[in-house]
Protein backbone atom coordinates (compact mmCIF):
# COMPACT_ATOMS: atom_id res chain seq x y z
CA UNK A 1 0.00 0.00 0.00
CA UNK A 2 1.24 3.16 -1.10
CA UNK A 3 0.16 7.02 0.57
CA UNK A 4 -1.12 9.32 -2.38
CA UNK A 5 1.53 12.23 -2.69
CA UNK A 6 -1.59 14.33 -3.47
CA UNK A 7 -4.95 13.62 -2.30
CA UNK A 8 -8.05 14.35 -4.97
CA UNK A 9 -10.49 17.01 -3.48
CA UNK A 10 -8.64 19.16 -1.74
CA UNK A 11 -9.72 22.78 -3.57
CA UNK A 12 -13.02 21.61 -2.57
CA UNK A 13 -12.10 21.02 0.76
CA UNK A 14 -10.95 24.50 1.29
CA UNK A 15 -13.65 25.97 -0.27
CA UNK A 16 -16.10 24.73 2.35
CA UNK A 17 -14.24 25.17 4.90
CA UNK A 18 -13.96 28.83 4.08
CA UNK A 19 -17.74 29.25 3.62
CA UNK A 20 -18.70 27.52 6.33
CA UNK A 21 -15.82 29.33 8.90
CA UNK A 22 -17.59 33.06 7.00
CA UNK A 23 -21.01 31.35 8.32
CA UNK A 24 -19.70 30.15 11.65
CA UNK A 25 -18.34 33.48 12.41
CA UNK A 26 -21.17 35.78 11.85
CA UNK A 27 -24.35 34.05 13.02
CA UNK A 28 -25.66 33.09 16.32
CA UNK A 29 -24.48 29.78 17.93
CA UNK A 30 -26.19 26.62 16.15
CA UNK A 31 -25.36 22.88 16.75
CA UNK A 32 -25.62 21.92 13.44
CA UNK A 33 -23.03 24.55 11.92
CA UNK A 34 -20.69 24.53 14.53
CA UNK A 35 -20.30 20.35 14.06
CA UNK A 36 -19.94 21.05 10.36
CA UNK A 37 -17.42 23.68 10.68
CA UNK A 38 -15.31 21.47 13.41
CA UNK A 39 -15.83 18.59 11.03
CA UNK A 40 -14.63 20.32 7.95
CA UNK A 41 -11.71 22.32 10.39
CA UNK A 42 -10.73 18.80 11.41
CA UNK A 43 -10.60 17.83 7.55
CA UNK A 44 -8.45 20.46 6.87
CA UNK A 45 -6.10 19.94 9.58
CA UNK A 46 -6.16 16.48 9.45
CA UNK A 47 -5.29 16.55 5.42
CA UNK A 48 -2.61 18.95 5.72
CA UNK A 49 -0.90 16.64 8.46
CA UNK A 50 -1.40 13.63 6.66
CA UNK A 51 0.33 14.88 3.68
CA UNK A 52 2.96 16.55 5.16
CA UNK A 53 3.61 13.31 7.27
CA UNK A 54 2.34 10.36 5.40
CA UNK A 55 2.72 11.37 1.23
CA UNK A 56 4.77 8.51 -0.79
CA UNK A 57 5.38 5.86 2.50
CA UNK A 58 5.26 2.41 1.66
CA UNK A 59 3.52 0.17 4.04
CA UNK A 60 2.56 -3.66 3.63
CA UNK A 61 -0.99 -4.71 4.06
CA UNK A 62 -1.60 -4.88 7.29
CA UNK A 63 0.25 -2.07 8.96
CA UNK A 64 -0.93 -0.18 6.25
CA UNK A 65 -4.69 -0.72 7.24
CA UNK A 66 -3.41 -0.25 11.03
CA UNK A 67 -1.85 3.52 10.16
CA UNK A 68 -4.70 4.26 8.20
CA UNK A 69 -7.52 3.12 10.97
CA UNK A 70 -5.66 5.35 13.07
CA UNK A 71 -5.65 7.90 11.47
CA UNK A 72 -9.24 7.34 10.92
CA UNK A 73 -10.17 7.29 14.52
CA UNK A 74 -7.89 9.68 15.58
CA UNK A 75 -9.95 12.34 13.16
CA UNK A 76 -13.00 10.96 14.80
CA UNK A 77 -12.16 11.71 18.39
CA UNK A 78 -10.37 15.14 16.94
CA UNK A 79 -13.72 16.48 15.40
CA UNK A 80 -15.54 16.03 18.69
CA UNK A 81 -12.87 17.72 20.57
CA UNK A 82 -12.18 20.45 18.09
CA UNK A 83 -15.96 21.07 17.59
CA UNK A 84 -16.27 21.76 22.19
CA UNK A 85 -13.09 23.90 21.35
CA UNK A 86 -15.13 26.04 18.56
CA UNK A 87 -17.97 26.23 20.76
CA UNK A 88 -16.05 27.75 23.87
CA UNK A 89 -14.42 29.83 21.66
CA UNK A 90 -17.80 31.06 19.95
CA UNK A 91 -19.06 31.68 23.09
CA UNK A 92 -16.07 33.68 24.09
CA UNK A 93 -17.06 35.82 20.79
CA UNK A 94 -19.64 37.06 22.03
CA UNK A 95 -20.30 38.96 25.53
CA UNK A 96 -23.91 38.37 25.59
CA UNK A 97 -24.36 35.06 27.64
CA UNK A 98 -23.60 31.24 26.67
CA UNK A 99 -24.02 29.99 22.88
CA UNK A 100 -24.45 26.49 23.72
CA UNK A 101 -26.63 25.15 26.00
CA UNK A 102 -25.65 22.49 28.45
CA UNK A 103 -27.33 20.01 26.62
CA UNK A 104 -25.59 20.91 23.36
CA UNK A 105 -22.16 20.37 25.19
CA UNK A 106 -23.36 17.10 26.22
CA UNK A 107 -24.42 16.02 23.31
CA UNK A 108 -21.58 16.63 21.09
CA UNK A 109 -19.30 14.98 23.91
CA UNK A 110 -21.71 11.96 24.28
CA UNK A 111 -21.00 11.45 19.76
CA UNK A 112 -17.76 10.77 20.67
CA UNK A 113 -17.31 6.74 20.44
CA UNK A 114 -19.44 7.27 17.47
CA UNK A 115 -17.07 9.90 16.17
CA UNK A 116 -14.46 7.78 16.72
CA UNK A 117 -16.51 4.40 15.32
CA UNK A 118 -17.10 6.21 11.93
CA UNK A 119 -13.85 7.41 11.80
CA UNK A 120 -11.89 4.33 12.21
CA UNK A 121 -14.31 2.94 9.44
CA UNK A 122 -13.41 5.37 7.17
CA UNK A 123 -9.90 5.07 7.70
CA UNK A 124 -9.95 1.18 7.42
CA UNK A 125 -12.17 2.10 4.28
CA UNK A 126 -9.80 4.39 2.55
CA UNK A 127 -6.87 1.70 3.50
CA UNK A 128 -8.33 -0.89 1.47
CA UNK A 129 -9.12 1.51 -1.49
CA UNK A 130 -5.36 2.15 -1.29
CA UNK A 131 -4.91 -1.41 -0.67
CA UNK A 132 -7.40 -2.07 -4.16
CA UNK A 133 -5.58 0.22 -6.04
CA UNK A 134 -4.06 -1.00 -9.57
CA UNK A 135 -0.45 0.38 -8.80
CA UNK A 136 -0.22 -2.15 -5.86
CA UNK A 137 -1.80 -4.92 -7.74
CA UNK A 138 1.33 -5.91 -9.18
Amino acid sequence: MQIPARLPGSKWLLIAWGISAVFWSMLEGDLARVQLFGFLTTAMIFYTLFRRVMAGHVFSPLPGLAVMALWGLSFGVGTVLLTLFLMAVKTGLHAHGPEFTPFDILSVWQRLPLYAAAGLLAGLGLGLLLLGRPSDAG
